[in-house]
Parts: structure tokens; sequence; C-alpha cells
């Protein structure tokens, strides 16, 4: 049923949902789209300027040098908020560690990106792992994956890429390295060579001595730091199991199995899964499942429109995960 806060949706999204639920079938994706473009003016669909339908916050990440070598942890939280910051739902299977070879790179940040072609940004992680732009040393790592996301993203996409908060870490010339890339506030990336990092900015209990622990001690500590933050907000931005990964001078590897994270290269997969129940969405308090079922809706929309566009003007759905309420 239609939430009667129709005020809350596009005009042809009300129109769509005469044709019937949104979970019976993906049928309504393809005649939402034809009714968008047979029944509005051009660029309606696609309105410059229009905020985007779908922001996802949440995130605790914390990378440190350990005796071991490099261990980054994080959350797993996804965020679903709608045009106006009201929380709808979560997920807990976001992927936020992304190995790039014997390195990785963490977000912090948003997870999706201004692109229908490539929305999210663990598809574009993994393009980038393949891509030969990556096999540098860990200095210059922030500088090729921009240069790659400005070679096979649209403007949008790539100055999308751009705001979101990075920890780049592995092994370099100079040994264990860990590096911060700024791109929710300055857009400046910072270097270290010992100690840890976190973002959100943390002093993390335990960890004032990292360079004495081992891989284990060093996991504990930061497994126990994001649950007890995830306890004390809950139901909140950080949350779901916590995920480890750990980079010697040799190998990098998860400390335990990963998740299983979705294959979503753009928010049709998303809603392709969501219909399918193959991820479980999680609503907020006083939120209803057709307040979700309209928000997922109009991101695949946004998606197969931009798609048989060359140039799309609207600006993307947005899957992020920041703590901060922006």
């Amino acid at each position: 049923m239609v939430s009667r806060k129709r005020h809350f949706l596009p005009k042809y999204l009300l129109f769509g949902m005469f044709l019937g639920d949104f979970r019976s079938s993906l049928k309504t994706f393809a005649i939402l789209t034809l009714l968008c473009a047979a029944f509005t003016r051009p660029g309606t669909c696609m309105e410059p300027g229009k905020p985007v339908p779908i922001r996802v916050k949440g995130s605790f990440v914390i990378a440190a040098i350990c005796k071991d070598g490099v261990i980054v942890a994080s959350d797993s939280r996804g965020m679903l908020k709608d045009r106006q910051g009201r929380r709808i739902a979560y997920y807990d299977t976001n992927q936020k560690i992304f190995p790039i070879g014997k390195k990785l790179i963490a977000g912090t940040g948003y997870a999706s990106i201004n692109d229908p072609k490539i929305s999210f940004l663990s598809a574009l992680m993994s393009r980038f792992a393949q891509d030969p732009l990556s096999q540098v040393d860990i200095k210059q790592l922030p500088d090729a994956y921009f240069k790659y996301t400005r070679t096979v993203l649209a403007r949008a996409g790539a100055e999308s890429a751009a705001v979101q908060t990075l920890v780049f870490a592995g092994f370099g010339k100079g040994g264990p390295t860990l590096c911060l890339y700024q791109g929710e506030s300055s857009h400046t990336t910072n270097c270290q060579f010992s100690g840890y990092l976190s973002s959100p900015k943390q002093r993390i209990v335990g960890l004032e001595t990292v360079r004495g622990l081992s891989f284990a001690q060093a996991a504990h500590i930061m497994q126990q730091t994001i649950d007890d933050y995830a306890a004390a907000v809950e139901p909140g931005s950080v949350g779901g199991p916590v995920v480890i990964r750990t980079i010697t001078i040799s190998k990098a590897q998860w400390f335990e199995n990963p998740l299983h994270w979705p294959n979503w290269d753009t928010f049709t997969d998303l809603a392709k899964d969501y219909k399918n129940d193959l991820v479980p969405f999680h609503l907020m308090p006083g939120i209803s499942r057709a307040e979700l079922d309209a928000l997922i809706e109009e991101g695949a929309i946004w998606a197969s429109l931009g798609q048989r566009s060359n140039s799309p003007k609207a600006g993307a759905p947005v899957i992020g995960s920041n703590h901060q309420g922006r």
C-alpha cells in the first residue's frame, strides 16, 4: 500500500504505484521508465540540481601498524536515508575494506557514486584492483586511484568519488604505511608510518602502544571499540559484524572469513536483490515498508534512465558511510 505521505514521492512514482506492488514484479521498473519518458517534460525525470533520492551513512574504520604488520578493521552497516535526511533502513553487509593486491583501500565516506553505470564504490574498487594504475607504491596509490576515477567515470561520478574519506594501507618502500584522504573536508592526503588512525577520529584505549601488539591483540581492541560504539548509538549508522584484514610484507589476508557482500554495480542490482529478499534491510522505528519500497524503486529508475543517457543530468542516489549526519 502506498504511504499517505504523498509529498514524499515524485509525481511519476505515485502514478506508477497504481500498476501494482513494487515487490510483486520487476516489470514495474520498466513501466515506470516509459511513463516518466512519455508523460513528463524532457529532463523532468533527471532534473539538474535535484537532491539525490538515496543516501546511506554509517562507518567506523580503524587502521594500525602493529608488530606483525598492518591491520584494518571496519563495521559493516549501511544506513539508507531519503532526500529529507530521514533514516529509512539499514543493511549489515556493506563492504568497506577493498583489497588492492597486497594493499587495501578502506572507505569511510560514501559507498556509492554519482554514476548510473558504476553506482557502487565496491564495483569501482574491484575494477581499479585489476587496472595497471593500481600497481604502484602505497604512497602513490591515492593519486593513481583518483586518476583512474577520472578515466572511467563521468564527470559527476568522478566528482562524487572525490568526496569520500578513504584509508590507503599497505607496505611500501618505506615500510608499513597508512594514508588518510580527507575527502569530506580538506581533500588532502596525509601518510604515517607508525601508530593508528580512525574515522571517525577517536582516541582508542589500548592502541597507544600498538607497535608492540600482535594482530590478534590489535584485532581484539579494534573489534571491542567498534562494537561498543555501535551499541551506544543503536539503532544507528554503525553496526553489524566487524571485518578485519591484515597485511604483512609478504601477504595480505582476511583475519577471519569475510562477509558475503552484495555484488552490485548499479542501483538496479540493489533493487533486484531487495525484491528477492537476498539482502536483509531493517526498517528504522516509525518507517513503513512502503517508504523503503518507494526509495529503492526511485533509485532503480534513476539508474535505468541514466544508463540510457550519454550525459545524465541529475544527481545519483548516493549510498555512503559516514557517522556524521550530512
